[in-house]
Parts: structure tokens; sequence; C-alpha cells
């Protein structure tokens, strides 16, 4: 996965224009995007697309542990079978919350994976604690604009106040055998300003990125990609060190740089990802 798109429940034009798009997931919104006076008939939107038979992953971003909405919004679609539950402000407590729930509805939640939302100072400090609270999570989404809010700090372009973040959210996915999804861009129609948002993103060890626009997609999709120059550099790589495994030499250069096992690894994952 690298790209995830995030489409309001409220909207049945997105809803519908979402079925036509190449992206890895949809993301149906059912929080943020949703006012307070539509959150009934959204709730009841999503169920009747997720009922819809597609050959999408298509996830369900709820409403907090902590709202009125939370349980409604979990009543409403788990019996249309989502491919995954999106849970915001999540901490290691309100995501044992939602795994006890889970574990409560019988078949409907048995096997929903659980996708955490972190976007609060708390969430991020007891971050390790968050990946051990639930068996059913399978990934760590950052969410900056709440996490800089909360810490009173300007949301830049540049991304500075959520390096260490972006760090500490990537090294916990990586631990924990989870994907690792960046915080979406806000700025729409600046490829550019995306692209240079992404290179910052993977530097910090995400694998994938939420988007809010469908312009976006694309752009994430082929900067997750390895560039060309990386995909050569890794053919390399890969064949001296298969060449030294078979003469029983040990380390090996390539470019001046030592080849060993941590390099190697290095280079059969970019070749990996180019699929």
């Amino acid at each position: 996965m690298r790209t995830a798109l995030y489409v309001p429940g409220s909207s049945p034009r997105m809803i519908e224009k979402s079925r036509t798009l190449d992206v890895d997931v949809i993301i149906f919104d059912l929080e943020d995007a949703v006012s307070a006076g539509e959150k009934e008939s959204a709730r009841a939107r999503v169920a009747e697309e997720l009922r819809r038979e597609s050959p999408m992953i298509r996830w369900v971003r709820i409403n907090p542990v902590d709202s009125a909405e939370h349980l409604d919004d979990l009543r409403a679609v788990l019996p249309a079978s989502p491919d995954g539950i999106l849970l915001p402000k999540a901490d290691p407590e309100s995501v044992a919350a939602l795994d006890r729930f889970l574990d409560n509805t019988g078949a409907e939640g048995a096997n929903v994976p659980v996708i955490a939302l972190v976007e609060t100072a708390r969430g991020l400090l007891e971050i390790a604690a968050l990946c051990r609270a639930s068996s059913r999570l399978t990934g760590l989404q950052l969410g900056a604009e709440d996490l800089t809010a909360e810490l009173g700090v300007e949301r830049t372009a540049g991304g500075e106040e959520i390096r260490f973040a972006r760090h500490q959210l990537a090294l916990a996915a990586h631990a924990h055998g989870l994907m690792a999804i960046d915080t979406p861009n806000l700025t729409i129609g600046d490829d550019d300003a995306l692209r240079a948002d992404i290179a910052i993103a993977r530097s910090c060890g995400m694998t994938a990125k939420t988007c809010i626009h469908p312009a976006q997609v694309p752009v994430v999709e082929a900067a997750f990609r390895p560039d060309p120059a990386e995909i050569v550099w890794a053919h390399r790589v890969v064949a001296v060190a298969v060449r030294a495994a078979r003469e029983g030499k040990g380390a090996v250069a390539v470019d001046g740089q030592m080849v060993d096992a941590p390099v190697v690894a290095r280079a059969r994952r970019i070749l990996a990802a180019q699929n």
C-alpha cells in the first residue's frame, strides 16, 4: 500500500467518483469531514456503499472512542463488512476499548483490521503500548493537524514541526510490523510541494501517505516508488552480493560503499517496491 484517499461519507458525488479511482485504499470518513447534522445519513450512505461489490479496499474512519457518535458508527458499518476501521485520537486505552468491542460483536468484528490514527501527544508518547493493545492492528497513521494544534505550533510547508513525530511513528510501525502511513498534505494543486513533503516523509521511514483529493493520488503513488537510479543501484548491489557469496568472499564494495547484509537487504526492498 502506498496511497489512501479520504472520501467524505456525507458526499454522494464523491463516493460515486471514488469507485472509478486508481488508489490502494478508500477511507470513507465519518469524522472530521461530516458535520454533526449529517452523521446519521452519512453512516447509512457509507454502509450502503460498503455493501456494493467492489475490488477496492475500503476503510472507515469512525469517530473517537470518547465521542457520542463512536458506537453508532460501529453498529452501522460493521454489518457491511469494511476492510478496516481507522480509529482517530488513538492511544493504548482507546485501541484496547475498540478491540474489546469488536471481540463482543461476534463474526461481524472478528477479523476487522484496525488502523490507529495517532494525532495526540499522549498517543505518540505511548505509541509502543498502543502497538501492543490489539492484535487487529495493521497500521499507524500520523495526524499532524490535530497534533500541532494540541502542541500550539504552526503547521508549515517544510514540516520541521512534525519531523520527530514522523520518525517516532515510523520507528514504532516498523518495529511492530505495521504500515507507516503519513499525514495528508492539505495543499491542493501544488505537485512540487507535495513531492517535497513526500520526500521528507520517506526519509523518516513512512511507507504510504493519505490524500485528501484525487489529484494527489498519482503524485503520491509515483513518489513512493523507487526512482530509476535507486533501482539500478539495487540491481548492482544484489548482483555483487550474489557473486561474492558464490565466490566465498566477505565484504565487497559498490561505488566505494561497503556492501554488507543490511545494505543488501535495503537493495532487495527497493527492488520489491517496484511492484
